[in-house]
């Protein structure tokens, strides 16, 4: 008579799922449906974006951006590589913040700085001006309004080395723009 109850507690375990092995199955139905669920936002993402209709591109054009190939998406345009221009005006940059460093240290040196202070910095709050308006515009160009927006809203740091404060503000100005320059032309 021993054997009896052995067997309805073997029915009965089989027959009646325990609470262990109701949470392992609802820990893999989640997990199924979390599969699913980025499955679908992963297939979202990666179809190819809608090429612009012509009424699209005209207006584009009538409102001063460059129209690209058709076909051709700004991530495409932007991923094409830009070397020639970009480290055109990546080494314009550099060769600028050289001689503009160059220029005040020698003026320091020999005592003329102070003297000519205001004329050296507006000079060269200028070209540095000029300079970043000739990038913008390269940029523009070969990388869209991605690439121009990622250099012209490059946070400048906050501190200063010693000097002039003008001085280091324009400095500030241009080697947070190369950074962010050198990022871009590197991108692929």
């Amino acid at each position: 008579m021993k054997a009896a109850p052995t067997e309805v507690a073997c029915a009965s375990r089989n027959s009646y799922p325990s609470e262990p092995d109701l949470q392992g199955e609802q820990v893999s139905m989640a997990n199924k449906l979390l599969g699913i669920f980025l499955f679908l936002i992963l297939s979202a993402c990666s179809a190819p974006p809608k090429a612009p209709t012509t009424d699209e591109r005209i207006v584009r054009q009538d409102s001063g951006e460059v129209e690209k190939p058709a076909g051709t998406t700004e991530a495409q345009t932007a991923a094409t590589p830009p070397a020639p221009r970009c480290t055109k005006q990546l080494e314009h940059g550099y060769a600028l913040r050289e001689r503009i460093d160059n220029e005040y240290w020698q003026s320091r040196r020999t005592g003329t700085f102070l003297g000519r202070r205001d004329e050296f910095t507006v000079r060269w709050g200028k070209e540095a001006g000029q300079w970043a308006s000739e990038t913008r515009a390269v940029l523009l160009q070969i990388g869209g309004p991605t690439a121009k927006s990622r250099f012209q809203n490059a946070h400048t740091p906050i501190g200063m080395v010693s000097g002039d404060v003008q001085w280091n503000n324009i400095r500030n100005f241009l080697r947070t723009r190369l950074a962010a320059l050198a990022s871009i032309c590197k991108a692929p």
